[in-house]
């Protein structure tokens, strides 16, 4: 008998003061090449902000040694800057 397939739940993605992207819920993670990242039927994944994890895009923690400190606020996004598609400003 297989394992039913799971629902699919809203994906939520959540900056973590001092830390890491949350993403939650149900969604593909894409490499630059557009290659799906095995995440093996995770529903939880945090993401590196500091540039310094040794496994990105995943978060190793780094950012705890490295004394990252966000300087998030909740601000209106700039459309423009993401008319490409890259998520680049």
């Amino acid at each position: 008998m297989t394992d039913p397939i799971p629902a699919p739940r809203p994906t939520s993605v959540k900056a973590v003061r001092n830390g890491p992207l949350q993403l939650k819920g149900t969604f593909r993670l894409l490499d630059p090449n557009g290659e799906e990242y095995d995440l093996e039927g995770r529903r939880i994944v945090l993401l590196c902000r500091c540039g310094k994890s040794k496994n990105q895009p995943f978060c190793d923690s780094s950012h705890v040694r490295e004394g990252f400190v966000s300087q998030d606020q909740p601000t209106a996004c700039d459309a423009e800057a993401d008319d490409d598609n890259t998520g680049a400003a």
